[in-house]
């Protein structure tokens, strides 16, 4: 980080431990998830908000009090800088809209359908603390007028996503002919029966996951798509797949995939045993990488300031390795179903670090944003050389 010494990042990384996933008490049924899908979704995305974002802003809120982070001046200000930077983006927000971004969203669930020659096909649904009233608002703050459609209110945005709030206070933003057909008194909720798109997101939702994206391209959608990665392992997936799903819980991750061919399930059955082996050795390979290395520091001491700096942090350099990874013994449930040609994979541990040494993204993205905000260091001028007089004759 430009301007700042291992121990200031050590410090930060230390008081970014409390950063996670926390226990959702109400989330997401399938029903209300899919309660305004398009039918046939080439690509169903849900994530918990609930469960991220709440505690986590209560945490980065926290990080100017927290002592190691107090202990150095130019790193609080540092932080506390981009703590209002934060503040600034979610007040401006909360002002154009009425929205807090950090209590009153619980969810959201994107429906993306593929065109061939043309954008795709969207609409995103938000729950949570929204009313009509916050379109109003909105009309406002944009000098566009709100319309009312059905028992919510409307918003048409020209080239831009359409926005709507539903009579329920479900917020939907997307294309408007999608938006308006949602409002309007005569819709219902698709079906999400078993084997369908939809059936399959509902598989996955229904899991309780923190963020799922599932795929059941249509023929359309398999063909735009495969033009664009060519014929390689990847085409033939897209091609190939009948649904395929990836899935982050609060403990762990898990995958489904479903075949059209006996060989190609094998195949992916196969590349699903791999990852498992990979992510093993994720967990495993940095804390014996981290071991060594630090095993092997006293040799240079007193050489370089920041092996010292390095040193006399090793055990704080320790806990951070394994506060955010695992030891590789997470707990994996798996169904090969050969006659469905489909597998269903979960990997389970006491938290979603203890599986994929994920718990690093946040903290590292925090320091990647304090990094661009840092000050940078100050720039060392050679010295002058005295100039040469010549000598007397």
């Amino acid at each position: 980080m430009a301007g700042f010494g291992i121990v200031e990042i050590i410090a930060l990384l230390l008081s970014l431990s409390g950063f996670g996933v926390r226990p959702n008490p109400k989330p997401m049924t399938a029903d209300q998830a899919l309660e305004f899908a398009i039918a046939d979704a080439d690509v169903v995305a849900e994530i918990d908000l609930a469960s991220i974002v709440p505690g986590n802003y209560k945490v980065l809120t926290e990080l100017p009090d927290q002592p190691p982070i107090k202990a150095s001046p130019a790193l609080a200000k540092l932080v506390r800088d981009a703590l209002n930077e934060v503040e600034g983006a979610r007040g401006a927000m909360k002002s154009a809209s009425g929205i807090d971004v950090t209590t009153d969203l619980t969810d959201a669930t994107v429906f993306v359908q593929l065109v061939p020659n043309a954008q795709p096909s969207f609409v995103a649904a938000f729950h949570g603390k929204l009313s009509p009233a916050v379109i109003t608002r909105i009309a406002e703050a944009s000098h566009r007028p709100a319309q009312k459609v059905g028992g919510g209110m409307m918003i048409e945005n020209g080239g831009d996503p359409a926005l709507g709030v539903t009579k329920s206070g479900v917020l939907l933003a997307g294309d408007a002919a999608l938006v308006r057909e949602r409002l309007g008194v005569s819709w219902k909720a698709p079906s999400h029966a078993a084997g369908t798109n939809l059936g399959y997101a509902a598989e996955v939702i229904g899991a309780k996951p923190i963020l799922a994206v599932v795929m059941t391209m249509s023929k359309a959608a398999r063909e735009l798509a495969g033009l664009a990665v060519g014929q390689n392992f990847l085409g033939d997936v897209i091609h190939r797949h009948k649904a395929a799903a990836f899935v982050v819980y609060r403990d762990g991750l898990g995958w489904m995939w479903a075949d059209t061919t006996k060989g190609g399930f094998d195949s992916m059955a196969m590349v699903s045993d791999g990852m498992l082996d990979v992510m093993r050795a994720a967990q495993i390979a940095p804390r014996g990488l981290a071991k060594i290395a630090i095993g092997g520091l006293d040799s240079y001491r007193g050489q370089d300031k920041l092996v010292d700096d390095l040193i006399s942090h090793k055990d704080d350099i320790l806990k951070l390795v394994t506060t955010y990874t695992g030891d590789g013994n997470f707990k994996v449930t798996q169904s090969k179903d050969a006659g469905a040609l489909k597998l269903t994979v979960r990997a389970t541990g006491k938290s979603l670090s203890e599986v994929l040494p994920a718990g690093l993204i946040v903290p590292l993205a925090i320091v990647g944003f304090l990094t661009v905000h840092a000050p940078p260091p100050p720039v060392m001028m050679p010295a002058q050389k005295p100039a040469l007089t010549p000598p007397h004759k």
